[in-house]
């Protein structure tokens, strides 16, 4: 019996890709026609690589914020946009939480809030540095989780087992009661390394073997729906 479902964040619960995110605000900036869209596949691989293998280091909020700003940076230099890297950095840095620039995965609130309401313990397992909680409380997330658990603050990060470990420790659940939903191989991996059940999902309905509605997320968990 499932008793509590626990959730990735980038690119699960909110939308990482920057056609979400920065977009928006070069349309608004009036140079997102000087965007070269061809680059813009290395451009993403290129900087979350980066934010993967260092972001661990962003512990407090200083060291985070100048990490974040060097993301974005890398980004716009990475889509041709270098002119304006500086600008449009230190505008998503001074911004960092306000709720336009994370943009929700549809249904986001929804679905957590008919889990709550079900009875559902819920967690957070993120690879992600020290802003996670200020970024699900400027979205208006915070409030659905019993425990949010943030790989730099945690000291560990999928897909090692233990982090894992931690987050259901804190909930007072059992591996086997619990069902995991995230993006990534990592998610998948460190999910059935520490015994849970883990939902593959994809935001943008690319992969054929991934869950594309978040809401089929409650089927899981209600058992309406089984395997994974």
């Amino acid at each position: 019996m499932i008793r509590a479902v626990l959730f990735d964040v980038g690119d699960t619960l909110i939308l990482g890709h920057p056609k979400y995110w920065l977009w928006p605000i070069l349309q608004a900036k009036g140079i997102a026609h000087q965007a070269d869209l061809k680059r813009l596949p290395q451009a993403i691989q290129d900087a979350y690589k980066h934010y993967s293998d260092h972001h661990m280091d962003a512990t407090d909020e200083a060291t985070a914020l100048s990490f974040w700003r060097a993301f974005h940076w890398e980004v716009m230099n990475g889509i041709g946009l270098g002119a304006y890297a500086d600008e449009v950095a230190d505008y998503l840095k001074e911004h960092w939480q306000s709720p336009h620039i994370w943009p929700l995965t549809p249904g986001a609130k929804e679905v957590l809030g008919e889990l709550k309401s079900l009875g559902f313990k819920l967690g957070v397992v993120s690879n992600w540095d020290w802003t996670l909680p200020g970024v699900l409380q400027a979205t208006g997330l915070a409030d659905f989780f019993d425990y949010v658990g943030v790989s730099a603050l945690e000291g560990v990060a999928k897909p090692d087992p233990r982090f894992f470990q931690i987050v259901l420790g804190h909930l007072g659940v059992e591996p086997q009661q619990a069902i995991h939903v995230g993006d990534s191989e990592d998610d998948i991996a460190g999910a059935k390394a520490a015994g849970v059940r883990p939902i593959l999902f994809d935001p943008y309905r690319q992969n054929p073997n991934a869950v594309g509605d978040l809401a089929r997320v409650i089927e899981y968990a209600t058992g309406r729906v089984n395997g994974g």
